[in-house]
């Protein structure tokens, strides 16, 4: 059995994303964000803000559910392959308390910025 311990590897708990970048860095040529697969959860929240505090010129945030290849349709129902139900925000007002929580203190008219696709 492989002991990482012995090979100077230690487990990691609560490790926490921090960015490679320094504190300010702004980046002026990103103007679309596309993500396929979004789901509102903390993780997708917390990185799109990031984004839009670093892409000073992002104009579009496109949030889609998830992107399927043409395989995907022919998938057999008894097959063992289960595909995630959507987390995507279906009603308008489910769609705008994600918006809100996304561009909180940001000062922009979310509905502009942020679309949500199917």
């Amino acid at each position: 059995m492989w002991n990482g311990e012995e090979l100077g590897y230690r487990d990691k708990t609560n490790v926490e994303w921090q960015s490679s970048q320094p504190d300010g860095f702004k980046h002026h040529n990103l103007v679309k964000l596309i993500i396929y697969g979004f789901q509102p959860d903390d993780n997708f929240v917390g990185y799109i803000r990031c984004m839009m505090e670093a892409a000073v010129n992002l104009v579009r945030i496109s949030l889609y559910d998830r992107r399927f290849s043409d395989c995907c349709s022919d998938l057999d129902p008894k097959s063992k392959i289960k595909v995630a139900l959507s987390r995507l925000p279906r009603t308008i007002k489910q769609q705008e308390l994600v918006r809100r929580k996304i561009t909180e203190g940001f000062g922009i008219a979310s509905s502009d910025i942020i679309r949500f696709r199917s």
